[in-house]
């Protein structure tokens, strides 16, 4: 059984990294692919990158889909903070996926009263508010911050993390949050550091979407195709 990681940006870097993150993962007894969707934009980060992400994810999953080969996706994982194009993957396959965003907000949730998210950008904001609503746990939520960091500099700025640091300590203090969020999957090398630094639970959507997968998977639960997540209706080229 395996479970396709995509990352649905162009970053073969940032695959990379959450790669050697996941290897670190305690009791994991599934298959990890880890593909990168080379044709996405370089980062995610703002509506219309989103919107050419989930054109190009949802052809890599069709592509896995029809594949003839004899590695299955069990579930995938969306390794995209702003969980893009989940809905979309979900109509076409029965196997789970899960988004990075949505399983981190679920899991800081079953771990505090109160989380925060940091993210990157201040345009990334809303995009996650709006999620938070949909996922119905905009209440549990103290607050969602931008560190002013673009994905791209997270790996490429050596101030990064102390500018990430800061950001987060003042968010937590000023708003009462319990535990912190890590809004991008290019964050996710800096868990356990941030853990030690801030003295909070520090939550990561990658880890967590890998661990909620396998946990569907062993107890057979797939994507519902009754009715919202139907296979996309057949029509006709013109």
């Amino acid at each position: 059984m395996t479970i396709f990681v995509i990352n649905p940006n162009a970053s073969s870097s940032m695959t990379t990294i959450l790669e050697q993150e996941a290897a670190g993962l305690l009791g994991v007894h599934h298959a990890l692919r880890f593909v990168t969707s080379e044709q996405g934009p370089a980062s995610i980060e703002g509506h219309s990158d989103g919107a050419l992400a989930a054109f190009h994810l949802t052809q890599m999953v069709r592509d896995i889909e029809s594949s003839a080969s004899s590695e299955k996706a069990s579930a995938y994982v969306i390794a995209c903070f702003d969980d893009t194009g989940l809905d979309a993957v979900r109509e076409l396959t029965t196997a789970p996926v899960i988004g990075i965003g949505e399983a981190a907000m679920h899991a800081a949730s079953f771990i505090s009263q109160r989380f925060c998210i940091m993210t990157t950008l201040q345009r990334s904001v809303p995009i996650l508010e709006r999620n938070l609503s949909q996922y119905g746990l905009a209440s549990r939520c103290a607050g969602v911050f931008a560190s002013g960091i673009p994905v791209l500099q997270l790996e490429a700025d050596p101030n990064s993390y102390q500018r990430l640091l800061q950001a987060s300590h003042d968010a937590l203090e000023q708003h009462h949050g319990e535990a912190l969020i890590l809004g991008c999957a290019g964050m996710s090398h800096w868990v356990t550091r941030l853990e030690t630094d801030l003295g909070v639970p520090v939550v990561d959507g990658v880890r967590s979407a890998i661990k909620f997968a396998e946990a569907l998977i062993d107890l057979n639960l797939n994507t519902s195709k009754k009715l919202s997540y139907q296979f996309p209706e057949k029509k006709p080229h013109t």
